[in-house]
């Protein structure tokens, strides 16, 4: 293998360790030596890579002393002015972005500079965020998380400054949560659905290891399933359809909007005796989950009603217009940012967790069962 290739394998490696916390802020790498045996080069190839890091700001050499890991160039505060930093996974996302008005108006208010990160649902780099907001000077943190990735991360900077989660957690009261009461929500979306006398009523969903292991889905769907129970309607499990692995870490406008949620609603319909209802984890699958119903020449409400949750833009845009759950992500961002201010203000106890009411908003996608 060539040279050229080689450096470029160890500036990966080494750019991986660094944001994993192999090697953190102001740490001492081994030796050149050491180095190149590990990576099974010579000393010239290494130094290759060592010097890119070093040009980049991610190393630096202290004659005599050796290589060290520089601390993450966050922007730390201008004088005076304290910062937050933000964390979303995903900010194209609805709630993150509402969220993120609230939290630059309240960091505004309570005299807070902001720093905003998008991790773009990419484990790695979330890690790299939070130990640069940890290094850089940061008073407090607001994230979004990614599933559980950085949990053990999460809690070790939990312990040393003010974080708070926003709409899923890490399932530890170490770490407050705000977030929207999503049981309650699914609870009532169902029981409005239940209202207008359906029975068979489904949930289209990501994967159900996101209903085990991430917060929001998972109460979503512990509502749905205490609605069912509470009107004595038994629970079937083939009403639950997933997108799937390969789907569920996607975005709608990867593949389209009228095919992401397609597979997963037209496995419903084909039942030998489908919903009449169906909740959506999201807005973004009712495109996909109108097209599968018109496919099977059913039309939405009169055959099938549905309910999304969110309240995006695009619930007025597509036709019939989304019926869904409105969260009040502003709300939640003014929240997080007013809790952290007591915290670091007057050293009040954050409590674990911080549940922000939500709306039911009627348009056109839900009716009475006529059959």
């Amino acid at each position: 293998m060539s040279t050229q290739v080689r450096y470029k394998e160890i500036y990966r490696a080494l750019m991986r360790d660094i944001a994993e916390g192999v090697f953190s802020g102001g740490e001492k790498l081994p030796t050149e030596l050491a180095l190149a045996e590990r990576f099974g080069v010579t000393r010239q190839t290494l130094l290759k890579a060592l010097n890119i890091m070093k040009l980049e700001g991610t190393l630096r050499s202290e004659q005599g002393r050796g290589t060290f890991v520089n601390a993450p160039a966050a922007p730390r505060p201008a004088s005076g002015l304290r910062q937050l930093v933000y964390i979303a996974s995903n900010l194209q996302e609805s709630l993150a972005h509402r969220a993120l008005v609230g939290v630059e108006s309240a960091a505004h208010r309570h005299g807070f500079s902001l720093v905003t990160c998008n991790t773009r649902n990419d484990a790695e780099r979330e890690a790299e965020y939070l130990r640069r907001a940890r290094s850089g000077g940061a008073a407090g943190i607001i994230l979004i998380p990614y599933f559980q990735r950085n949990r053990e991360l999460a809690l070790r900077i939990a312990a040393e400054l003010p974080l708070v989660c926003l709409d899923n957690s890490f399932a530890t009261d170490a770490i407050p949560l705000v977030a929207s009461d999503n049981f309650r929500a699914s609870y009532e979306a169902t029981r409005r659905l239940i209202g207008l006398g359906h029975r068979r009523i489904g949930f289209l969903l990501t994967t159900l290891e996101a209903a085990r292991e991430v917060d929001s889905v998972r109460n979503r769907f512990e509502g749905y399933r205490q609605a069912l129970a509470d009107a004595k309607l038994e629970f079937d499990p083939a009403l639950i359809s997933e997108l799937g692995p390969a789907l569920s870490h996607m975005r709608p406008s990867d593949v389209g909007l009228e095919l992401f949620s397609y597979p997963a609603m037209n496995r419903l319909l084909h039942l030998p005796c489908p919903p009449t209802a169906v909740l959506l984890l999201w807005d973004e699958l009712a495109p996909g989950a109108i097209a599968a119903i018109r496919d099977t020449r059913r039309e939405v409400p009169r055959d099938v009603s549905l309910v999304g949750f969110n309240d995006d833009e695009l619930c007025t845009l597509i036709t019939p217009r989304l019926s869904t759950v409105r969260q009040d992500g502003e709300a939640m961002g003014e929240a997080a940012v007013r809790l952290l201010a007591e915290r670091i203000n007057r050293n009040t106890p954050i409590p674990p967790r911080t549940l922000v009411p939500s709306r039911f908003i009627n348009r056109d996608t839900t009716a009475s069962l006529t059959k």
